[in-house]
């Protein structure tokens, strides 16, 4: 079941990112998190409208391509092992889907594939563009890979799923590891978006890309 959606929970993991920003790595905090994000793995939904919380996305500006992820989102990635939850906290903007201009009378900006594109987005935004081509290269591919595994879990359709799959892989490169696609608005103030100084992507990447632990411990939320 690859789908949680707590505000709470989510929130947490981005203040402890928020809070490690230009620390060395404390393994322990980490350890902290993930442990406490697989241990609400019997909350998670197959599909996310069976979830007792809405998957809430809103458009930041009228007219505006960007939404902002209300409520946060765990997605389980199951296709790998370790398994890894990915949480996309809540307050960021997404643009979601782009989708190449002859595909959109096919695939709109938003729909079943929403939660895969709002996950591809974040890996994509604390992504790094290394100077070495063959890691960026198979770090982009693993992000796109699990875009399409988490579209699949929607119960995307095959043409769509590959649409976005392939317009992923052909032109993703120039937004990957992009520093101005990491954007939060603020909560006290939505029309603004926050310093991107507020935020470091090695910690954004640690805290929030979690490699499921040996044993998920239940502690104490």
């Amino acid at each position: 079941m690859p789908f949680l959606i707590d505000f709470q929970l989510c929130q947490r993991v981005l203040d402890a990112a928020v809070e490690a920003r230009g620390k060395p790595v404390s393994h322990g905090a980490i350890e902290e998190i993930t442990q406490l994000v697989f241990s609400n793995e019997d909350r998670f939904v197959t599909q996310l409208r069976d979830s007792p919380v809405p998957f809430e996305i809103e458009r930041l500006f009228k007219g505006s391509k960007n939404y902002v992820l209300r409520s946060g989102l765990i997605y389980l990635h199951l296709n790998t092992k370790p398994h890894y939850a990915i949480v996309v906290p809540p307050h960021y903007v997404t643009d979601h889907a782009s989708v190449p201009v002859g595909a959109r009378w096919i695939v709109a900006q938003r729909g079943d594939h929403s939660a895969g594109a709002v996950v591809h987005d974040w890996l994509y935004s604390v992504g790094e563009r290394s100077a070495r081509p063959r890691e960026f290269t198979k770090a982009r591919k693993k992000a796109d890979v699990i875009f399409r595994d988490a579209m699949k879990a929607s119960d995307v359709g095959f043409l769509k799923r590959r649409i976005l799959y392939r317009s992923a892989r052909l032109a993703g490169a120039v937004g990957y590891g992009n520093v101005e696609e990491l954007r939060f608005i603020d909560p006290a103030n939505p029309a603004k978006l926050l310093d991107p100084g507020l935020f470091d992507k090695a910690a954004l990447r640690a805290f929030t890309i979690c490699p499921r632990p040996p044993k998920a411990y239940s502690i104490e939320r």
